[in-house]
C-alpha cells in the first residue's frame, strides 16, 4: 500500500456515532455490575477502588479500555452510602 500523500495537518478527523444513549448504557452496565461488587459497604469501596485502578491504568495504555464500564464504576462509587 502506498504511504499517505495528504500532509498530516490536512487529515479529516475520526468521529465516532453511537446507536443508544449513553446514560441508558451506563446505568445497565450499572446493573450489571452490582452483584459482582460484594455485599457490605467496606467490601463494595474496596472493589469499586480496585476496579477504577485497573480502569484508569487500561486508560493510560490504551488496551481493554471501556468508557461506559468507567462511567458505571464511577457513579456506583459515588452513590454508594
Amino acid at each position: 500500500m502506498p504511504p499517505l500523500t495528504v500532509p498530516v495537518h490536512c487529515r479529516g478527523r475520526l468521529r465516532a456515532c453511537r446507536a443508544h444513549d449513553p446514560a441508558t448504557l451506563v446505568a445497565a452496565r450499572m446493573e450489571t455490575l452490582k452483584p459482582f461488587i460484594g455485599s457490605t459497604p467496606e467490601d463494595r469501596r474496596t472493589a469499586l477502588a480496585r476496579l477504577l485502578r485497573e480502569e484508569r491504568r487500561a486508560a493510560l495504555t490504551g488496551a481493554g479500555y471501556d468508557a461506559v464500564r468507567h462511567a458505571a464504576l464511577r457513579r456506583l462509587l459515588r452513590d454508594m452510602p
